[in-house]
């Protein structure tokens, strides 16, 4: 498994809006081949998201890392900083 750390900045005040449209994608992000779980953690008071998301293969996630988050549209007030693919050794 590898996990694909996604970082972005958001603007004061535009947290809910961006959390509306994490919502409304995650049906979509259900059908990514190779994508098993993830996670969206709670926007720092600096603006920092932090998302986890876990693939089967380095492939995929490299795929998502290198295509498809820098091509994305990006909900109002959010900026792409970027992503970092490590392989999983452990879990509980």
């Amino acid at each position: 498994m590898y996990a694909l750390l996604v970082t972005a900045d958001v603007e004061p005040g535009h947290e809910d809006e961006g959390l509306e449209y994490l919502r409304a994608m995650l049906p979509d992000l259900q059908q990514i081949p190779g994508l098993l779980s993830g996670y969206w953690l709670a926007t720092t008071k600096d603006g920092e998201s932090l998302a986890i998301v876990i693939f089967e293969d380095e492939a995929s996630a490299r795929e998502m890392a290198e295509v498809g988050l820098p091509n994305a549209p990006q909900p109002p007030g959010a900026t792409f900083r970027g992503a970092e693919v490590r392989e999983v050794v452990a879990q509980i």
